[in-house]
């Protein structure tokens, strides 16, 4: 009987682990405005908060990063979400830049754009 249960309590944890792993991972999706001239306005949506970083370059005038920190829950999306901007004035107009989501040692999402 004893063996019985610890079979069984095996199996529901391989079973949670799998679940967890299944439908678990960390994503982020961007959605950038950069129709303001020198600003560009950037959303982060995720399924979790964690600790990254966003950064937005613009060739070599504009190399900017700041830390995904204040996530709020997003009541329409029901994810978190973090709102921030950056100045991207130094580029001038029909710069290509790039902003880039990472949660510390992995790239979650990379959105490319030509500045306004």
């Amino acid at each position: 009987m004893t063996r019985l249960a610890v079979l069984a309590a095996t199996a529901t944890l391989v079973f949670a682990s799998s679940a967890l792993a299944l439908g678990g991972s960390v994503y982020a999706r961007i959605s950038a405005d950069w129709g303001t001239h020198g600003v560009v306005k950037v959303t982060v949506l995720s399924n979790h908060s964690f600790n990254g970083t966003v950064n937005t370059t613009c060739g070599t005038a504009v190399n900017q990063t700041q830390p995904l920190s204040n996530w709020t829950d997003d009541a329409v999306s029901h994810q978190n979400r973090v709102d921030m901007q950056f100045d991207i004035s130094a580029a001038g107009s029909g710069a290509s830049c790039t902003i880039t989501v990472m949660d510390g040692h992995k790239l979650l999402a990379q959105q490319q754009f030509v500045s306004v």
